[in-house]
């Protein structure tokens, strides 16, 4: 088997995520169908799965396959067929046991809010316009109490069987000349709407309707309705993946 890493980004807007799901459009689903007839009998593996809406500035798959391939013909191949929504920066061969999930080191996300009293057409796709004044000292004391080792059931959607404990190595917000405030992330792993929600917990004591340090309550609760919803996913990207 040859086994080849593909690098590339997403617009999430028009899909239902990343992964296949029947009758609806997902990234996942173009690219194979894409792959297919060109590597014939695959399997593919993701270094993380992306929800709805949500998009890709740096992703990872890697593609096992026993036909061999002109890499850069194959770049070319899936720019043509599958650009702009979705675009490879680049196709290598990969060792044998490189494996795009399992290999991943940390992984990085990062949110982007418009924040101003107007909201701008041309990044309505890619921002959440948030109306009122969020204040940086207020949104850094809240990432502050999410890096480490935590409980983040109180954070996200819990899937069965599945735990929620997770651990941040990094968490920071940061402003921008365009009115655009920031926040990213980095975590060995996320579980589902886990940023989302860290974002809109943020946003609220942002501006002011509660207090950071409120977080760790909220965090031992371990009760999702503790916290305060999510994030529209519009505003969230997957930003880098480290190996």
């Amino acid at each position: 088997m040859i086994n080849y890493r593909l690098d590339f980004s997403y617009d999430g807007s028009g899909f239902h995520g990343y992964a296949v799901q029947p009758g609806l459009r997902t990234i996942q689903g173009e690219l194979q169908s894409a792959l297919i007839p060109v590597l014939g009998p695959i399997r593919t593996h993701v270094a993380g799965r992306t929800d709805a809406g949500v998009h890709a500035h740096h992703q990872v798959v890697n593609v096992e396959t026993e036909r061999e391939i002109n890499p850069d013909r194959l770049l070319r191949s899936l720019n043509r067929m599958l650009g702009p929504e979705i675009a490879f920066q680049s196709v290598t061969v990969a060792n044998s046991d490189f494996h795009a999930r399992h290999d991943a080191g940390h992984r990085t996300y990062r949110y982007f809010i418009l924040n101003r009293r107007w909201p701008d057409p041309f990044r309505a796709r890619t921002t959440w316009h948030y109306r009122y004044q969020l204040d940086l000292g207020r949104l850094n004391a809240v990432a502050a109490h999410c890096i480490g080792e935590h409980e983040f059931a109180s954070l996200c959607r819990k899937r069965e069987g599945k735990s929620t404990r997770r651990t941040v190595v990094d968490a920071r917000w940061w402003s921008t000349p365009d009115d655009t405030v920031v926040f990213e992330i980095s975590a060995d792993s996320f579980c589902h709407q886990m940023v989302r929600a860290i974002v809109a917990l943020s946003a609220e004591i942002g501006r002011g309707n509660g207090e950071p340090d409120d977080v760790p309550a909220i965090l031992e609760k371990e009760d999702r309705n503790a916290a305060r919803g999510a994030a529209p996913a519009k505003g969230l990207f997957l930003w880098r993946v480290d190996y």
